[in-house]
């Protein structure tokens, strides 16, 4: 049985409502919380502490409960990843919101599977996207270049290309 016969098969209509519910509602709060903090916090300090600040509580949270010290080789990985999703990849994004709405910015971060879906495609011993992937993918940027190319009906302006470029690499990060 393939992976989508097995999601249609076991999925209730109400649990994939609720998932995509939870997705909107924590994923677009995200951008908007973003949107309200950088007008009073520089970008980089509000994204910076906010992260810190989780770090901190996660990483006492996990020496409380018994989990031992990393070792160098994770923390080098850590501050790998930190450094593309925190610093590249967010940091862009708290950047970007300053010239693009939020509820934008959410919409153009949305184009993170197509880096996956390439990425995977162009890698050595890579798999190529199947046709309904493909096409998925197509449609799917075209429609952010609609997006970015549309004019604002309220503020009669297009969408900063600054902006939405800087979105476009931190979805790549």
């Amino acid at each position: 049985m393939d992976t989508l016969s097995r999601t249609r098969a076991g999925s209730s209509p109400g649990l994939v409502v609720a998932a995509f519910a939870a997705v909107y509602l924590i994923w677009g709060s995200t951008y908007l919380g973003i949107r309200f903090a950088i007008e009073t916090v520089p970008p980089f300090v509000m994204g910076g502490a906010r992260f810190l600040l989780a770090g901190m509580i996660l990483y006492g949270w996990l020496r409380a409960n018994g989990t031992p010290t990393p070792a160098l080789f994770h923390w080098s990985n850590a501050a790998i990843i930190g450094a593309l999703l925190l610093g590249i990849g967010n940091g862009a994004v708290c950047w970007a919101e300053q010239k693009v709405p939020s509820s934008t910015a959410a919409l153009l971060i949305a184009i993170t599977p197509l880096w996956f879906a390439l990425l995977d495609w162009v890698r050595p011993n890579g798999v190529r996207p199947h046709l309904q992937t493909l096409i998925g993918i197509v449609i799917g940027f075209g429609g952010m270049v609609l997006l970015v190319g549309s004019r604002d009906p309220l503020r009669h302006q297009s969408i900063d290309p600054a902006g939405a470029a800087t979105l476009m690499l931190a979805s790549l990060a």
